[in-house]
């Protein structure tokens, strides 16, 4: 199935699209503070959200709950390195570029099967790119003590993944009937 020939080709050039990655996030103009970064630095950040992304393609992480708990704690580990919040965005939207870039540019899609195929692997890429959005809001948000109330209550989680859950199955449903 070429869904996973997406994911294993993810993986199998995780250090290029890492390198890649680290050229744009440098180079852009939206993202002044990653220039600051050591290459190592920026590669272990991109790394874990790769790595994120792979558990969460593969339904490792079932819930979303992991996914989730990361990126809060990254956007809590970015409000604390005072990184505006909009490059934190943009670098998070810049991981995906870079990684939907790559999948375009090495061929696999061939015919109309195969395009449908990989737009389903861009709507899921691009929910989980939102998820860490997301969540990395609420951690930002909760380090700067504008959220840390509703962050800190039992539920809070739960209530977040399930609710984007939803959200993405609700439109892959609406979707699907079309």
């Amino acid at each position: 199935m070429l869904y996973q020939k997406f994911i294993q080709l993810v993986e199998d050039h995780a250090e290029e699209l890492t390198k890649k990655w680290i050229n744009e996030v440098k180079a852009n103009a939206s993202t002044p503070s990653y220039r600051k970064l050591t290459d190592d630095e920026l590669e272990r950040r991109v790394y874990d959200v790769y790595k994120k992304l792979g558990s969460w393609l593969l339904q490792i992480d079932h819930s979303g709950r992991e996914t989730a708990e990361h990126f809060i704690a990254l956007g809590k580990e970015r409000a604390r390195e005072k990184v505006k919040f909009s490059e934190i965005i943009y670098a998070i939207f810049l991981e995906r570029v870079v990684l939907w870039d790559y999948v375009q540019s090495v061929g696999l899609i061939n015919n109309a099967i195969d395009l449908h195929q990989a737009l389903e692997f861009y709507h899921k890429v691009t929910g989980f790119f939102d998820k860490a959005a997301f969540f990395a809001s609420v951690g930002y948000e909760s380090e700067m003590g504008k959220a840390a109330t509703e962050v800190k209550k039992e539920d809070f989680l739960d209530k977040s993944v399930n609710s984007i859950t939803r959200w993405l199955i609700k439109d892959v449903n609406i979707r699907d009937m079309k």
